[in-house]
């Protein structure tokens, strides 16, 4: 006759005791209650490996934690394992960890069996009661300090002890139902530094106040580092071993030990991203058929473990000089700030506290050098005022006095413009565009005397840039000839030709009588001078000025308008751009080489142009 199970045995009570009267002779004893199947005891958050115990404690209230969930494959089996009584486990556990000083970990650890499937037993063998999840687990809190080796080193030797609450469920065989604890010397290190190898080492007891027998609990581990420690491989084996008093039944007993061991092997994957993230997976077979003892067991992990700082050997670094300042920066009271010698440890390397007296510290003071005032706007404090109201201060205004530009000429920062350098200001100047000589008429003052060398002074002559004779006639004084339309033609009035460069780049001027230089306006006259540059250039060999029309006049009307057109161009680039005379070339081609439809206006304005042809 079989023996009735206590009510507070609650089925898994019966299953241990059918497990021994079922399997013929007794290597171990039932359990009277419940306890912990769990067998997998994870390490605390941010160690190396997932189940073998780190000794190092690196950081300083530097926080580690993750989310993981465990699955465990058939860790109870009927003899030949034809009927699983628990066919598979998971638990879903919150780990915390806080490194203090770079020597002490605290830790906490709260499980929770959140799926639980199984197969229930031959009724013969006595009543079930099936297992229910979710149900908490005993809530794990842990203490470990690093007390030999450097963190990070080859070698780090720590002790560690665990504290099990008596708060899981066991009657659902979530927890043991009494205080237990462990302790455990842990030794492991990291070798090489690119591609990283860490190992691990642990060994310790696991006490109980329960009538469960007392554990020696082991583990090893061998990773390899890689990415600058992004990415960790590992391989792991850990195991416990019951000593004195009554061990959990084997389903398949064949000797103490091989009832009592459980082991498992675990193969790791880690991955740590932005800075801490990391992703984990592991898996792996059991080892033995103790009860606990899995076929397999896989889990994954999501938490936050941040990178280690790479070791540093002090004496073998450099001192290195942040601030350039010729100062190492062991000796450097202000490795940040540039600053000079000083027999006074406390201020060597540091800038001198008011070079210039001027009541503001150097370390304040945007014009260290010159002395100045004190002002709300740091780009300025320190710094002498600005007499012109022109923005730009007195200590580098060439001209104080009179409001100015910047200029990136010590002598012209801070002046009035003067584009043309004949020291006439752009604002008094009549010809900004050309250098000239100053004037007592305001439309002469700045303009050149005779650009044209017609013996005609500008002013009075209207075409300065065309050679031509006096006339009693105002608007016709200084000027060329003015070309007859040969009869049936109708003259075609000058229009906005175009400047190209090598087909792409387009200028446009204006040409209006004889007054081209009055009539650019500043854009305008900005483009010319960059054509004017680059064909002052020594890269150029010569430029041919070609000159167009559109087909309003007849053939030889529109030759004589091309060439014009063009020779106007040469005399603007050689009088006000300084280009010599004998690189340019003049051709006029009239309406033969149209780029835009004359049939329309916009087309005849395209037509009407002058293309610059660079040589190199």
């Amino acid at each position: 006759m079989r023996p009735r199970i206590p009510a507070r045995a609650a089925g898994w009570s019966a299953l241990a005791l059918a497990l021994g009267l079922g399997l013929g002779p007794r290597v171990a004893e039932a359990q009277d209650g419940g306890y912990a199947l769990q067998s997998f005891t994870p390490s605390p958050a941010g160690d190396v490996f997932v189940g073998v115990p780190s000794p190092d404690a690196a950081g300083h209230l530097a926080p580690r934690g993750y989310v993981m969930f465990d699955y465990a494959h058939r860790p109870i089996r009927l003899a030949g394992g034809d009927v699983a009584v628990v066919g598979g486990q998971g638990v879903l556990r919150l780990d915390a960890a806080l490194a203090l000083w770079d020597r002490l970990l605290v830790s906490v650890d709260v499980p929770a069996t959140t799926l639980t499937v199984g197969e229930a037993p031959p009724a013969t063998l006595g009543n079930f009661t099936t297992l229910e999840a979710p149900r908490f687990g005993d809530v794990r809190i842990g203490l470990r300090g690093r007390i030999a080796g450097d963190d990070g080193g080859p070698i780090q030797l720590g002790l560690g002890s665990y504290l099990f609450t008596p708060s899981g469920n066991q009657t659902h065989y979530a927890g043991e139902g009494a205080v237990r604890g462990a302790f455990h010397l842990a030794l492991g290190g990291r070798i090489g530094d690119d591609v990283g190898f860490v190992y691990g080492v642990a060994l310790g007891p696991e006490l109980r106040a329960s009538d469960r027998p007392h554990a020696l609990v082991y583990g090893a581990g061998l990773g390899l580092l890689l990415a600058d420690d992004i990415v960790q491989l590992g391989a792991e084996l850990g195991g416990q071993t019951p000593f004195g008093g009554r061990v959990p039944l084997s389903s398949q007993p064949v000797t103490t030990a091989a009832a009592s061991t459980n082991a498992e092997v675990l193969f790791s994957t880690k991955v740590r991203v932005l800075g801490g993230l990391t992703f984990g997976a592991a898996g792996g077979p059991g080892l033995g058929s103790a009860v606990g003892t899995p076929v397999f067991r896989v889990l994954g992990l999501i938490g936050w473990t941040p990178l280690p700082e790479p070791p540093v050997d002090e004496e073998a670094a450099p001192a290195g000089d942040r601030d350039h300042d010729g100062i190492d920066d062991d000796i450097d009271a202000c490795p940040d700030v540039e600053g000079e010698p000083n027999a006074d440890p406390t201020k060597d390397g540091c800038p001198a506290s008011d070079r210039d007296e001027d009541g503001i510290r150097d370390i304040d003071d945007a014009c260290p050098n010159i002395a100045g005032k004190p002002n709300a706007d740091i780009t300025k404090n320190g710094c002498p005022g600005d007499t012109d109201g022109d923005g730009i201060h007195d200590g580098i205004d060439a001209c104080p006095a009179a409001v100015g530009v910047e200029s990136d000429d010590p002598k012209k920062n801070g002046c009035p413009a003067d584009r043309d350098g004949d020291g006439i200001t752009d604002a008094d100047d009549a010809c900004p565009g050309a250098a000239g000589d100053p004037s007592d008429d305001p439309q002469k003052n700045g303009c050149p005397a005779d650009p044209d060398r017609d013996g005609i002074r500008y002013g009075d002559d209207a075409c300065p840039l065309e050679a031509g004779p006096r006339s009693a006639i105002a608007s016709e004084n200084g000027c060329p000839p003015k070309p007859k339309p040969r009869p049936g033609t109708t003259p075609q009035p000058g229009g906005p030709p175009t400047v190209a460069i090598e087909g792409d780049e387009h200028f446009e001027y204006m040409l209006h009588g004889a007054e081209l230089v009055h009539i650019v306006t500043p854009d305008k006259e900005k483009r010319l001078n960059a054509l004017a540059a680059e064909l002052r250039s020594d890269s150029v060999k010569r430029a041919i000025l070609q000159g167009h029309t559109d087909d309003s006049g007849d053939e030889g009307y529109n030759q004589m308008l091309s060439e014009r057109r063009a020779e106007k161009l040469k005399q603007w680039l050689v009088i006000f751009g300084r280009v010599p005379a004998d690189k340019l070339v003049v051709r006029g081609f009239g309406a033969t080489r149209p780029v835009g439809d004359n049939r329309v206006r916009t087309g005849r304005e395209q037509n009407r142009r002058v293309e610059v042809v660079i040589e190199r």
